[in-house]
């Protein structure tokens, strides 16, 4: 976490200094619809929100490079309900502060398509079902580290506003299966997360 506060000062630091100069950046805010692969809950049903600070270099070839600091909340939701009386209830939380390093090409249309990884830490967690919030030993499986990919089109609507799009899923597992249950590639639990972005230019 210190490390993530000692980013974040670098970044607003850098803001203040260098955008004027071969630098641009500013602040994002946004919105994920997540799941986990690989907990028994399909569909993209929790959403969890966004905010940020990025900065970004663009050359003199349209391509360019962006960095970020920013809070996303994850994690997988489900509910079933009876005639107004609910049978089955999950809810899982991941607060992650990730840093996501990006390249992109900006095409003079606006157009901006864009791949990159991300490195994130996970917060905090909670975890509940119909009966409460599980105890701490269970949700201690989780990694603190996250790797991600990931891969988004933004549209720069004018001088100030930017709008986008990014999809991401965990490169390596936030959690093993239950019993530690493995099969091939399939070692576990993976973030997904469709994510609607409005960066705004400072």
């Amino acid at each position: 976490m210190k490390a993530a506060l000692i980013c974040l000062c670098a970044l607003v630091t850098t803001l203040s200094t260098v955008c004027a100069q071969t630098f641009e950046g500013g602040l994002s805010l946004g919105v994920a619809a997540t799941q986990v692969d690989g907990d028994g809950h399909g569909g993209f049903d929790k959403a969890g929100p966004i905010a940020g600070i990025w900065v970004e270099r663009v050359t003199s070839t349209k391509l360019y490079l962006r960095s970020e600091i920013r809070y996303i909340q994850k994690g997988s939701y489900a509910k079933n309900e009876i005639d107004g009386i609910t049978t089955n209830f999950y809810r899982l939380r991941l607060h992650y502060v990730e840093v996501p390093l990006l390249v992109g090409y900006r095409f003079r249309n606006g157009a901006s398509p864009f791949i990159g990884l991300s490195g994130g830490y996970l917060a905090k967690v909670k975890e509940e079902n119909e009966v409460g919030e599980f105890p701490a030993e269970d949700t201690r499986q989780f990694r603190k580290a996250e790797f991600a990919f990931l891969a988004g089109f933004d549209y720069q609507y004018n001088n100030r506003w930017i709008f986008g799009a990014v999809f991401s899923y965990s490169i390596l597992p936030i959690r093993p299966h239950t019993g530690n249950i493995s099969y091939r590639l399939n070692q576990g639990q993976y973030n997904q997360a469709l994510e609607l972005i409005v960066r705004y230019k400072l």
